[in-house]
């Protein structure tokens, strides 16, 4: 359960850091089903998936897995990155990692790990077209994608520069997506949308 604070003249929220949040987790204070990240120190809810994001996230899974092999990690719906400069540990539904051996055990992914992220959106498009994106420019994440269930496409955002991406670009049904960096090769926007 999630605490909702009214702004009021004279109440003050306490900010939780990326550290208070982490020792919280390891102290098992929330419920092991709770759906919250930490987003620029507050703990936020998240929404629960329907059928068509579940669907989604798992095709861009098997998509990502079967292109990347050991070259990247597929980093799964449900596992955070570390964005410390926004005090924030979101969940993205999928996260492509710089290949380690250890598979990130030793320590949760920062920003310079990160290939490309991914936010699968039906009812959350305007956070993670507004929100969601800002805190990953900000953090200097190159490639973030938004496959948007509601219009059929994925939004492309690259060139994070001073807070905001420079570049945007919709991706339609038919065409294909350039995968980012060392990961070269494309996929479908059909094979994501299903």
């Amino acid at each position: 359960m999630a605490l909702q604070v009214e702004d009021r003249v004279g109440v003050r929220r306490h900010v939780i850091t990326l550290d208070e949040y982490e020792r919280m987790c390891e102290a098992d204070v929330f419920e092991p089903e709770a759906r919250i990240e930490l987003i620029r120190g507050e703990i936020v809810d998240m929404s629960p998936p329907g059928p068509p994001h579940e669907a989604s996230v798992t095709r861009l899974h098997l998509l990502f897995f079967e292109h990347c092999g050991r070259r990247a990690v597929v980093w799964p719906q449900g596992n955070s990155v570390r964005l410390p400069q926004s005090n924030s540990r979101p969940q993205p539904d999928i996260t492509i990692l710089r290949w380690r051996d250890d598979l990130y055990a030793g320590k949760r992914p920062l920003p310079e790990d990160i290939i490309l992220l991914v936010e699968v959106a039906e009812s959350t498009i305007r956070y993670d077209r507004g929100s969601k994106r800002q805190l990953y420019a900000e953090a200097g994440i190159q490639d973030y994608w938004v496959v948007n269930l509601v219009d059929g496409v994925v939004e492309v955002y690259t060139d994070p520069n001073e807070g905001k991406y420079q570049s945007t670009r919709t991706i339609r049904r038919g065409e294909m997506l350039q995968l980012p960096g060392s990961l070269e090769g494309s996929i479908a926007v059909d094979d994501i949308l299903g």
